[in-house]
């Protein structure tokens, strides 16, 4: 990771921008006119209104799955689920809405077997007014890949881990579109839904297939508030992304909601209107959510009057859901604002784009080096993969953990990242662990030539190819094959037989090792102790030669001595005399 964010900056950093603090310093002159009631009679006597267009993203709380199980959609999507009250607040507003595609693929996953309630929560998402765009997928944080070098990882490598086909109609014939990237995903044409006149839908042959979605804005990055520098502009464009929400404070000063940066364009979520919309969406007392409002009119007023025509963008954080119950109330009382225009996204970056330059945040270290080690296990993974027959099964279910695990609310604010990182290593040291030779017992070798039995376990659900290597540290015992392949299918173990041949009497300690097709080393390296007794086998050879001779010997011995004694025996013998 590149060493970077060493600005120091001077004078005395505020919470919100410049015409915000000038707006609210004006707030006792404009107060009288920032009621609904008030509209009418400033109406006649007011300038340009300001636009203004207001970010919310639509997101859950971060699972360490990567998706969303079935109950959990069930429980979300209900009457007052979390997704259902999110969608009620912004459905049909001026909100711009930032999906997290976690949400879609959740469902979309499913096929058939999906939620009722998540169905129809997916179709009336679909039918909102609302413009929309692509979150990173979990809302992992972009300005944290972007530092580590690492935005490949935000595009998932596919979804078949967790896709039954029996849910779904025959696959569609495969799509020219290219696998998600962040323009792609932003871009996608949208799949129809399961309809009776449709049938079932049809079985994802992609990532893409997924992920597809029609969002009204794309290339959009919305990294976590206040964490861009200057460095991660190039990899976001390379990345794909035009535009990057910044807060003000994280950029020089501006009076435009877009601004012109060096390799993109930013979107300038003014600080101090954020701090006030959000006060006033997540107010649960109505008279403080009253309160709230009216100082956020005030501000606005004053804005207007410093700046009119301007254009101002406010945004939501990411932990709007838990308590935001007010956003459509908020909408309803700045349509009654004389001195708001409410846009969306699409009318600020039409508008004036003056250059403006990132400032740079102070390096969070911890928080860096826990990204690092996250990003040094998936790599891990990544190589340890290699082994099985089909890498992207092992490796696609690790990715979406790995994003979900990097999801803004929980790197930036989540009092239990530091445990969601610890487990996430703890599951990868697990998997990396799954594929391990067997402990075997001290071998005794009687012959010149012999096998070394290699076995093999696997833990993984899906089959592994490995090659099993036997090193001898000494010339007397010879191995004669080496990397010997061996497939072991899920949750079983196989057993490699290793050729070596012993040439004289000793004890050699020999090492086994167990790789992937790439070399990775697979676990840790077994210790076999071979005891060598080759001159057993002579010794035996001999006693059974010896053997042989004495038996054959002594038959033909015996043999030679009965013909010898016959024929001596009738050379021995009287004659017979005629006539007697």
């Amino acid at each position: 990771m590149t060493t970077r964010r060493s600005v120091v900056r001077t004078g005395i950093t505020v919470a919100v921008s410049l015409a915000a603090t000038v707006a609210l310093a004006l707030a006792p002159v404009l107060g009288a006119a920032a009621t609904p009631g008030a509209a009418p009679a400033r109406a006649a006597a007011a300038g340009t209104p300001l636009s203004l267009a207001v970010l919310v993203p639509l997101t859950v709380r971060p699972t360490s799955t990567g998706l969303l199980d079935s109950a959990t959609l069930t429980a979300d999507t209900a009457p007052l689920g979390v997704l259902s009250r999110q969608l009620d607040a912004v459905y049909d507003t001026p909100a711009v809405i930032g999906i997290d595609p976690m949400i879609i693929a959740s469902i979309q996953v499913l096929g058939s077997s999906a939620p009722a309630s998540a169905i129809a929560w997916l179709e009336r998402l679909r039918s909102a007014s609302n413009e929309t765009f692509a979150l990173a997928y979990a809302d992992a944080d972009l300005a944290s890949l972007a530092q580590a070098n690492a935005l490949d990882l935000a595009n998932p490598l596919g979804f078949d881990f967790a896709i039954d086909p029996s849910h779904f109609g025959p696959a569609s014939t495969p799509s020219a579109t290219p696998a998600p990237t962040a323009s792609a995903s932003s871009a996608a044409v949208p799949t129809p839904s399961p309809t009776a006149a449709t049938g079932p839908r049809p079985l994802p042959v992609s990532a893409a297939d997924v992920l597809a979605w029609s969002y009204t804005l794309s290339n959009i990055a919305w990294p976590a508030e206040d964490t861009v520098a200057t460095g991660d502009l190039a990899p976001l464009s390379v990345a794909g992304y035009r535009d990057v929400v910044l807060s003000s404070s994280n950029v020089s000063g501006s009076s435009s909601g877009s601004v012109d940066l060096d390799k993109m364009r930013g979107i300038v979520s003014d600080a101090g209107i954020s701090s006030l919309v959000r006060q006033a969406t997540s107010a649960t007392n109505p008279a403080v959510a009253q309160e709230a409002v009216g100082r956020l009119n005030s501000a606005l007023s004053g804005m207007e009057a410093v700046s009119p025509g301007r254009t101002v963008v406010a945004t939501l954080d990411r932990q709007w859901s838990s308590t935001g119950t007010n956003l459509d109330v908020l909408f309803a009382d700045l349509a009654a604002q004389a001195s708001v225009l409410q846009v969306g996204l699409s009318a600020v970056l039409a508008g004036a784009h003056p250059d403006a330059k990132v400032v740079d945040e102070a390096e969070d270290s911890s928080r860096n080096n826990a990204v690092r080690s996250l990003l040094n296990a998936n790599a891990a993974e990544t190589e340890f993969a290699s082994a099985a027959v089909n890498p992207t099964l092992v490796l696609e279910p690790r990715q979406l953990q790995l994003l979900s695990v990097l999801a803004v609310s929980w790197v930036h604010g989540g009092s239990d990242w530091g445990s969601t990182v610890s487990a996430f290593l703890t599951a990868s040291s697990t998997l990396r662990a799954a594929v391990h030779i067997v402990t075997g017992s001290n071998l005794f070798v009687g012959a010149g030539r012999t096998n070394i039995p290699v076995t093999v376990s696997n833990a993984l659900t899906v089959p592994v190819t490995v090659y099993v290597t036997v090193s001898s540290p000494s010339s007397i015992l010879q191995v004669q094959k080496q990397g010997i392949a061996l497939t072991v299918e899920p949750g079983s173990s196989n057993k490699a037989a290793i050729p070596v041949q012993a040439l004289t009497n000793g004890t050699v300690t020999t090492t086994v090792t167990i790789s992937s097709k790439t070399g990775f080393l697979l676990g840790s390296a077994d210790s076999v102790e071979v005891d060598l007794q080759p001159g057993w086998e002579s010794v035996g050879t001999t006693v059974i030669v010896v053997l042989l001779v004495l038996v054959f010997g002594g038959g033909i011995a015996r043999n030679i001595l009965k013909r010898r004694r016959k024929q001596h025996e009738t050379v021995g013998a009287p004659a017979e005399v005629d006539g007697e």
